[in-house]
């Protein structure tokens, strides 16, 4: 037997045994209407206005900016040096830059978008349009990075990403480095 319903809660298709298709069609009426669903907790709503609209309809939370992260003017002024001394050319070069630095550094065992959003922005330097992603990639394109245990939208830098800083950066040019 095959049904079709549409409700305000949306349109569901059915295939199956007529008992089990009547089933699903009891189900579906008994599920509570856009009107009679509880509004949002408070807690709710204030995690909500974190979002804003990203393209294609979708929405992320925006990162915040660590006013304590760096607590003194040589912590700035090693963070500049050590990026410049690297070099990276993209980002997900710069954030195993600046993952390693905050390691090193800061004794951070991982970090998240909030770290990478306020070190960009001390380093002036524009960030890239989706911080999690660069991340991500960093992972799976690259292995730079591994997600912590109580992962939470943080991550560590590998072996891998370790290498590639100490070793590798900054990448030499044809003139010759």
């Amino acid at each position: 037997m095959k049904a079709k319903i549409t409700t305000a809660a949306g349109t569901f298709e059915f295939e199956g045994t007529e008992e089990w298709v009547e089933k699903q069609i009891t189900a579906v009426l008994a599920m509570p209407t856009p009107a009679t669903v509880a509004p949002p907790t408070e807690a709710k709503t204030k995690q909500a206005s974190t979002k804003k609209p990203f393209a294609g309809g979708r929405s992320v939370t925006q990162p915040r900016m660590l006013a304590t992260l760096l607590t003194s003017k040589e912590e700035v002024d090693s963070l500049r040096d050590y990026y410049t001394e690297k070099q990276p050319i993209t980002h997900i070069e710069t954030f195993a830059v600046l993952t390693l630095w905050l390691r090193n550094n800061k004794d951070m065992k991982d970090a998240s978008v909030d770290e990478m959003w306020t070190l960009y922005k001390v380093l002036t330097i524009r960030p890239p349009k989706s911080l999690i992603q660069t991340f991500r990639d960093g992972k799976s394109k690259k292995s730079y990075f591994e997600s912590a245990e109580e992962n939470n939208g943080r991550y560590f830098i590998t072996s891998f990403g370790e290498t590639f800083v100490d070793h590798d950066l900054p990448i030499a040019t044809k003139g010759g480095k």
